[in-house]
Parts: structure tokens; sequence; C-alpha cells
């Protein structure tokens, strides 16, 4: 296990219960999402590449409710 990798356990440790729930939801849709891209080509993936940067401010965002309501996250997004 990375150092990061501990230190961000650490962190969701140290969040109340109900964020900690919320944050196991985040991670489940993250997981599937990333999941359902191992089924695309290698042209389709440029674009989600892993950066600790994004996460690290992604996780500050998330950790100070500077964020969307998931209502607006899928505007403009079509499933099939």
């Amino acid at each position: 296990m990375t150092s990061q990798l501990q230190e961000t356990i650490n962190l969701a440790r140290s969040l109340p219960l109900a964020e900690q729930r919320e944050l196991l939801n985040i991670l489940s849709v993250m997981i599937q999402q990333t999941d359902s891209l191992g089924n695309q080509t290698p042209a389709e993936e440029n674009n989600t590449d892993f950066s600790a940067e994004s996460f690290s401010q992604s996780w500050q965002q998330a950790i100070t409710g500077k964020t969307l309501p998931i209502s607006q996250l899928w505007e403009g997004i079509e499933l099939d």
C-alpha cells in the first residue's frame, strides 16, 4: 500500500459516518465507470488518465462542500 493511499484511508476514517457512506457511494460509481471503460478501445481511454493532482483537487472540493448536485453531473449525457 502506498503512503498516499494510506493517507487517503486515514482521511476517510476521520470523516463522520454519513460522509463515509457518501464517499463509499462515490467510489462505487467511480469503480463501475472505470470497469465499464475496460470495454472501450484504447483511443476512447485517452481522457481517463488518473492523476494524483486531479484526485487531490477533487477530494478537497468534496470535503469542503464545493460540489455539484448529482442531477447536474449527468446533464447533457445521453445513455444508450
